[in-house]
């Protein structure tokens, strides 16, 4: 598969950047986070959380969002990036306003990497960050939490 699937949206390109495949992204970042695992099993659970209608693929620059709409008013998010901080922050708050805009209030994501605490302070956006554990690939780990709260 050469193309991100059909339910995908592109958006606010950024020009500092060579753009690659929205695949390609996502195919980057899940090696980065998963060495010595294999992509193909992975990119076939995401065609079909893409499959229903409530999860769309979104994306700002060379970062693309996976927001999974749980309720009319919360989005769970996931997020594939190959950009450098400050464009990860921009398409951050890029995609909050135009979630805002859908009418989303909530948006609700989590991350074991420390780093994306940074991130989430440097978007300047009213997000509430926690602690928790999270099932990842079968066992239990503690995460951070993010709320970003739309109203």
């Amino acid at each position: 598969m050469n193309a991100v699937p059909q339910n995908s949206v592109n958006a606010a390109p950024q020009q500092s950047k060579a753009q690659i495949s929205g695949l390609d992204i996502i195919r980057n970042d899940f090696q980065k986070q998963n060495p010595g695992l294999t992509f193909d099993k992975f990119q076939h659970k995401l065609l079909t959380v893409i499959k229903n209608p409530n999860n769309k693929l979104v994306r700002y620059g060379n970062t693309v969002f996976l927001l999974m709409k749980k309720t009319p008013e919360l989005v769970e998010l996931h997020t594939f990036t190959q950009d450098n901080v400050p464009a990860l922050v921009k398409n951050f708050q890029d995609l909050a306003k135009s979630l805002k805009n859908m009418g989303i209030k909530t948006v609700m994501t989590y991350a074991d990497s420390p780093a994306y605490l940074k991130v989430a302070q440097a978007t300047g956006l009213p997000v509430k960050t926690g602690q928790s554990t999270k099932v990842i690939k079968g066992a239990a780990k503690p995460v951070y939490t993010f709320t970003l709260d739309l109203k």
